[in-house]
């Protein structure tokens, strides 16, 4: 079950814990001359008890300024899911943010609302 998610600039695990720099992004403007924009997705999972399997994938999807929509699978490593802990995974995303505006990547339940900013020059 995912039960938070944000967007990193970085993370790194060490002796078993997260470590987030440059966490909670909720601003990226459009690259000059491209559209891709890439960053790290980090996702905070819980099993629940009585859960028979453990999930390999969770759904993620974004839907753009216009309305349209795409969604991909991420795989869960197993290490994420052992128990009934809380654990996490991250993993790097990128989308293409053709036009300015409001878009939303959506963790299974857990919606992300960004803003995409015009390029600044100078």
């Amino acid at each position: 079950m995912v039960t938070g998610a944000m967007l990193a600039e970085a993370a790194t695990v060490a002796d078993g814990k997260l470590y987030v720099l440059g966490g909670v992004l909720t601003d990226f403007w459009q690259p000059p001359g491209g559209y891709l924009i890439e960053t790290l997705l980090i996702v905070l999972i819980q099993a629940e008890e009585g859960d028979l399997h453990n999930p390999q994938f969770v759904e993620v999807s974004i839907t753009t300024p216009d309305g349209k929509s795409g969604s991909s699978r991420l795989p869960v490593p197993e290490v994420a899911t052992a128990g009934t802990r809380a654990g996490f995974f991250f993993h790097k995303i990128g989308f293409e943010a053709k036009v300015p505006g409001q878009y939303v990547i959506v963790v299974e339940s857990v919606s992300l609302p960004i803003e995409v900013h015009a390029p600044q020059f100078g």
